[in-house]
């Protein structure tokens, strides 16, 4: 979670980091990381500091304690993520 600053994310296409585009912006309140906290699976993006930031991590097993139900309204929201995909013309959705 970003208490205060301003990131960016990138994602590249089949890891090609040289073709790496920006397909979202962080702000205080925003969160990020969910995805692999919740699918156990390898982070989708990079996410790099544009300003100097505070951010607020967390482990997963203190976010399932924590969470607990809330985890259900988490996956709803990383659904959005899901919609995209890359499209031809090397513009990348995450």
């Amino acid at each position: 979670m970003v208490e205060q600053g301003e990131l960016f994310a990138t994602i590249s296409p089949d890891g090609h980091p040289e073709e790496a585009k920006e397909v979202m912006q962080y702000k205080a309140g925003d969160y990020f990381g969910e995805r692999a906290l919740l699918r156990n699976e390898p982070r989708a993006a990079n996410v790099i500091a544009k300003t100097d930031c505070t951010l607020v991590s967390v482990d997963r097993h203190s976010f399932k304690r924590l969470m607990g139900p809330l985890d259900a309204i988490l996956r709803r929201n990383m659904e959005v993520y899901e919609t995209f995909k890359v499209q031809e013309g090397g513009k990348i959705n995450i």
